[in-house]
């Protein structure tokens, strides 16, 4: 065979990927055993309880490129340094501005923007930040109470071009 080394090499590559499977089968076969002695438990307290209707609850993977809550905290400090809404995108490139990355890479960019879009719905959520317009075209400001608590007037001035709110009316 003039090939040897490329069929060497292809054949650890399979041995490794066949290990790893292997490992894995015997780690999903030990979940399932857990799960089924999770599900007998649950029927001797609640016997009218089907454990199959409880849904799988999403497995959190944390993200390589940040750490707890910079994300987050980069996200904010990109809306209070802003003298206007910002879009995803903006956003995306000032965080990664903040964080000494390539703005150039527009798959990277994008996957970050998404990442800002999952933090902005949560701030969203907790009242945090505003979002203004629909889909593509959605601009993304810190809560008018949440600018007035600061001290910088050109927010306040931001939040009542941008804020239609009682809030901003005394101010």
């Amino acid at each position: 065979m003039t090939n040897s080394h490329v069929i060497s090499a292809l054949r650890l590559k399979r041995a490794e990927i066949s290990g790893h499977i292997h490992d894995l089968e015997k780690r999903i076969a030990r979940q399932l055993a857990n799960l089924a002695n999770l599900d007998a438990t649950i029927k001797l307290f609640s016997p009218g309880i089907n454990p199959d209707a409880i849904p799988p609850k999403r497995v959190y993977r944390r993200t390589r490129y940040f750490a707890h809550n910079e994300l987050s905290r980069l996200t904010q400090d990109a809306l209070r340094t802003a003298s206007r809404p910002l879009t995803s995108a903006e956003i995306a490139t000032a965080v990664m501005h903040a964080k000494g990355m390539p703005p150039g890479d527009a798959a990277f960019k994008e996957i970050v923007a998404t990442r800002a879009l999952t933090v902005l719905r949560r701030l969203a959520k907790r009242g945090t930040v505003a979002k203004f317009g629909t889909s593509r075209d959605a601009k993304w400001a810190l809560n008018a109470c949440i600018w007035h608590k600061g001290v910088a007037k050109l927010m306040v001035d931001n939040c009542l071009k941008y804020c239609n709110s009682q809030i901003c009316a005394p101010y």
